[in-house]
């Protein structure tokens, strides 16, 4: 794990493009290396292509922007891949190779990753797939598993390389109430354990019940809890 004084995340004047389309402008906040962060908004409010600026799949053309030590604005393409193995990245819609074992998934990334020493790798497998419930799931297909088995499984992938930051993009926004209740607790253990989270969410029970601080994108602007009111509304 990356422990550092320094923020995981560090935004100055920031503008979030889509193509040639100016998403948010002027974004400015920092990120602790223990936080946990929600991000808020109306459905094309810009809390998708922000995550998608800080793990550089879309370029940053203004401002300036650190995150677990690589600068965005200078980045070149050779680098991104050394960037995201230091980001957990979880998705909404899973993207899980539907053709291969929970332990195939998980392999493929490490050894995109750069992983070559099969012990360690069959460890680690073991390792993050106890820390989110599925003990004995290496075997099973994605097909054989629940949606919120599926989603444990993307947490265990974006767990592989002790990340200092977990983006999430709408990790409970598939799954039934009581399951999503349980995903997001265990984004509270790792949280607990020292890896920052900033997750996307429409979720207004979970905003409700926890008082994590708030991002919110509205207007073009980016709102932060730390220095402004924020309604939390059911409008998006």
């Amino acid at each position: 794990m990356v422990f550092t004084s320094e923020p995981i995340i560090h935004l100055e004047k920031v503008c979030v493009f889509q193509g040639l389309d100016a998403i948010l402008q002027d974004v400015n906040f920092t990120v602790e290396k223990d936080e946990f962060v929600f991000l808020i908004g109306r459905t094309g409010s810009g809390k998708s292509s922000l995550l998608k600026t800080l793990y550089a799949d879309l370029p940053l053309k203004m401002g300036t922007a650190q995150i677990v030590g690589f600068e965005l604005e200078k980045i070149k393409n050779k680098d991104i891949p050394f960037l995201r193995r230091k980001l957990g990245i979880v998705f909404q819609d899973f993207q899980l190779f539907n053709d291969r074992s929970v332990a195939e998934n998980l392999f493929f990334v490490m050894r995109a990753t750069g992983w070559k020493d099969k012990t360690k790798m069959k460890n680690r497998m073991i390792e993050v797939l106890l820390k989110v419930g599925l003990a004995d799931a290496s075997t099973k297909m994605p097909h054989q598993l629940s949606g919120g088995e599926q989603q444990r499984v993307v947490i265990a992938r974006a767990l592989i390389n002790n990340p200092a930051i977990l983006l999430a993009d709408e990790p409970t926004g598939n799954l039934d109430p009581d399951v999503a209740d349980g995903i997001f607790k265990l984004f509270q253990e790792i949280n607990k354990e020292g890896t920052a989270v900033l997750m996307a969410t429409h979720n207004h029970d979970l905003l409700r019940k926890y008082p994590y601080r708030v991002l919110k994108c509205e207007k073009g602007k980016l709102l932060d809890s730390k220095t402004a009111d924020i309604s939390i509304d059911t409008s998006y």
